[in-house]
């Protein structure tokens, strides 16, 4: 119960007058991951301080009411935190959504037993040496009491006039039952509500608002347009989204989101790089990175099994695990299947065929020593030997053929590859010796005529000729002349002429 003072005008500058940092922080959860209405409590001066700390225990939820390791707070749960272990003289601490210590209720001032600037009490110091009777002039006694945020002045603790009860307002009393004396919530200095009388006859004002007026007061943690200063991050959300007012002049967080503040609360699986303990291995499976995708959950998709020697579901294989597949198998030939790091087959080291097997298969020329009963004749090629490659195809490199220019086995000479011989080879000592088409050597053009020796097949050479050298002995008496020696080394008798009246 908030009571009034006597003098009305006095009201707007003492009771409702609020000290800086004093403002108290009540925090609410919408248990879900979204965000949700979080009202804050009443409002003051100056932006709002927030502390971070670890909690005791496991990770666990934020907003779940129980502080946490990495929480410097959860609801209500401070542990042994306070305005005093913060470095301030007192005040009310608050929790923030994202579990963060709210230190902005917390005063330097309020709570030293002193009136520092903006304070209307603190402890039993009270601004102008108000008293019971300051307030109740006809009160015989009582005490007052300090709000904890010294912005207002309790006198519920003042004793009640004499004359108060009898329902009708008397001096020294503010009111008197439904006895007002004409006061209103707003002639007392509120902007509405309902003014009640206390039973010690002072107003009541905890039915009065200042909450419309477009000032933040005592009770308020915002009113319209003014926010205080607070906005959705400061309150412990995300940051972004809309912080409004209420028509109660309470922060509406509804428009706030609590996934992206870091901390893992209600619905929420994960918070940014807070997985919450989280891992891999943790979520079954054997390695790899578990995310958090931006709705706050977990995102295993770059979590995998591949590595632990099983063929789980979407691998091939996993190391040595081919699953009892092979490169024939999987119809890719001979040779050796691996398995990728990714737990794919690896088929770079299969043929892509049976080659090797020493079978002539489909699509083989040969396969090793076996060559299907081809030679270098089958090939077009005149002799050699034929071989296979490695892969099953034909190697004619060892196969020749009677005009490739090279003088191969069985060959004399090739074209004009006359492999070094000559006439002279062939004991002739002129001429020009040439390669007949099935590569032996031609002497046609060979021979020893003009050598000036008779040699076989020649009738002459030069001045040697078999038998007669002269026409008479060639032809016969009464032939005349001489007879000659062609280039070709045969007799030539066209000088010689017959004369059978040599005397006449």
């Amino acid at each position: 119960m908030r009571l009034a003072w006597p003098t009305l005008s006095f009201l707007p500058c003492l009771v409702f007058t609020l000290a800086v940092g004093c403002t108290v922080k009540v925090r609410n959860y919408d248990g879900e991951g979204g965000g949700g209405s979080d009202p804050t409590g009443s409002g003051g001066s100056g932006t709002t301080g927030t502390t971070t700390g670890a909690g005791g225990g496991s990770p666990g939820i934020c907003g779940d009411g129980a502080r946490n390791t990495g929480e410097a707070c959860d609801g209500d749960d401070f542990g042994t935190e306070t305005c005093q272990s913060q470095g301030f003289v007192g005040g009310v601490l608050g929790c923030l959504a994202n579990c963060a210590l709210d230190t902005s209720a917390c005063s330097m001032t309020c709570g030293n037993g002193a009136l520092d600037e903006g304070e209307l009490c603190d402890g039993q110091a009270f601004a102008n040496d108000l008293t019971c009777q300051s307030i109740l002039p006809g009160s015989p006694g009582g005490s007052l009491s300090c709000s904890a945020s010294c912005s207002a002045v309790d006198a519920s603790g003042c004793q009640a006039p004499l004359t108060c009860g009898d329902g009708v307002f008397d001096q020294g009393e503010q009111c008197d039952g439904l006895d007002l004396n004409g006061a209103t919530c707003a002639s007392v200095g509120f902007a509405s509500g309902n003014l009640a009388c206390a039973a010690n006859c002072a107003f009541d004002t905890s039915g009065c608002t200042t909450c419309g007026n477009g000032m933040v007061q005592s009770g308020e943690a915002c009113d319209g347009p003014d926010l205080n200063g607070a906005s959705c991050q400061s309150l412990g959300y995300a940051p972004g989204g809309t912080l409004v007012c209420t028509s109660a002049c309470q922060l509406d967080a509804s428009g706030c989101s609590l996934c992206g503040n870091g901390q893992v609360n209600g619905g929420e699986g994960c918070d940014g790089g807070n997985l919450n303990g989280q891992s891999c291995s943790s979520q079954g499976y054997y390695a790899g990175n578990l995310g958090c995708n931006g709705s706050c959950q977990l995102d295993p998709s770059n979590c995998t099994n591949c590595g632990n020697g099983n063929v789980d579901g979407g691998e091939q294989c996993d190391g040595g695990n081919l699953n009892g597949s092979s490169c024939g198998s999987l119809g890719l030939g001979i040779g050796n299947l691996t398995c990728t790091g990714s737990c794919a087959f690896d088929a770079t080291g299969c043929t892509n065929s049976y080659c090797g097997n020493g079978n002539v298969d489909a699509g083989e020329q040969c396969d090793g020593g076996n060559l299907n009963g081809a030679g270098c004749g089958t090939l077009g090629y005149g002799a050699g030997s034929l071989s296979c490659n490695g892969n099953c195809t034909f190697n004619a490199g060892g196969c020749y053929s009677c005009g490739d220019g090279n003088v191969n086995p069985g060959e004399e000479c090739d074209g004009g590859n006359l492999n070094g011989l000559s006439c002279g080879s062939y004991g002739y000592s002129l001429g020009s010796l040439s390669c007949n088409s099935n590569c032996t050597v031609n002497v046609g053009l060979c021979s020893n005529c003009g050598n000036g020796v008779l040699d076989s097949g020649e009738e002459c050479d030069g001045y040697q000729f078999q038998g007669c050298s002269t026409c008479d002995c060639y032809y016969g008496y009464e032939w005349y002349g001489g007879l000659e020696c062609t280039s070709s080394c045969t007799i030539s008798a066209a000088n010689c002429y017959y004369n059978p009246c040599w005397y006449c």
